[in-house]
């Protein structure tokens, strides 16, 4: 790693979850309008800032995964979200699920996933009382500053008022395409599957992690809904809904709060999965896999210590024997 400036530190690695996530940048840009963009900018800055007083006490340049964190963090907000809130929020998980564990590689938490449920918790109304819709025609929201007219704001996203028997599935090409309220960057399946794609061919994001997940969420809910057990959706529909395959590409993944050993991978993407599914059907939270993934990093170093000591025993076992 080289430093830029003496503030900054590269890294290879994040620069390319950065690339991965300009396909989910420009489709919210499209559906929500050019707000969506300076949202992530404010958030850019605001963590870039936080982090680099923090560290210039120590005398450290602030990690490019900064910008990560913050791009994520935005990508999984509502597009019209308060920038108050927006600026607290990530200021909140830089601090907190960040620096105090003691910076860049020492989180526990993914910070991205600390500030969406510290807002959550603290300013639940900015996520869950109005959602705008997309934009329509061929510019899309490149035409606009936002789709948040009042005359089109919506109560819930789909899946909300989905899980709620309100209104049938969305139609598979609307969730394909991202043609739904949502989260701002995470209602595309094709910019996900593109940026996700793009991680996994680079190894950027671990495929174990990414294929464990999504076949444990998709046949775990796959059966519930067999035996018509309500109110969990058609397979297809949890899968393309409420960015959960954004959450198993680009969140799930990190490579600091996520375990480091193949079996802990596995068992950590089953927790993610199985928790995810109880969360987002049987529970008040209408999405589910924010806190499924902060439940799977408490319990990544576990696994990993675990796992790591088990193995350190069966080389003792087999050089005594």
């Amino acid at each position: 790693m080289t430093k830029t400036k003496r503030i900054l530190v590269k890294q290879p690695l994040m620069r390319r979850v950065i690339i991965a996530c300009i396909p989910c940048i420009i489709s919210s840009i499209y559906f929500f309008g050019w707000r969506s963009l300076v949202v992530i900018i404010v958030a850019c800055v605001s963590a870039f800032l936080t982090e680099f007083f923090f560290e210039k006490k120590k005398g450290e340049p602030v990690s490019e995964a900064v910008f990560v964190s913050a791009i994520i963090y935005s990508l999984i907000l509502p597009p019209t979200i308060a920038w108050h809130v927006l600026i607290i929020g990530i200021v909140f998980a830089i601090l907190f699920g960040k620096m105090v564990f003691g910076g860049f590689g020492h989180n526990i938490f993914n910070p991205a996933m600390v500030g969406r449920a510290f807002v959550y918790i603290c300013f639940p109304v900015a996520l869950t009382a109005t959602w705008a819709p997309p934009a329509g025609g061929l510019l899309g929201g490149f035409s606009l500053w936002s789709t948040a007219v009042p005359d089109a704001l919506t109560s819930a996203t789909p899946m909300a008022m989905l899980k709620a028997g309100t209104i049938p599935s969305p139609s598979l090409l609307d969730l394909f395409l991202g043609n739904i309220a949502g989260s701002m960057g995470v209602t595309s399946v094709l910019a996900i599957l593109i940026g996700g794609f793009y991680l996994v061919i680079t190894k950027t994001a671990n495929r174990w992690i990414i294929l464990t997940l999504v076949l444990t969420y998709a046949i775990s809910n796959g059966i519930l809904a067999v035996l018509g057990i309500e109110p969990v959706p058609g397979m297809l529909v949890a899968l393309m809904g409420g960015g959960f395959l954004f959450g198993a590409f680009f969140m799930a993944t990190d490579p600091i709060s996520a375990p480091r050993l193949l079996p802990s991978q596995i068992i950590y993407a089953i927790i993610i999965g199985i928790s995810t599914l109880v969360i987002r059907n049987f529970s008040v939270f209408n999405g589910g896999l924010m806190f499924s993934i902060l439940l799977g990093n408490m319990f990544a170093p576990i696994l990993d210590y675990y796992f790591k000591n088990r193995a350190k025993k069966a080389v003792v076992k087999e050089s005594i024997s």
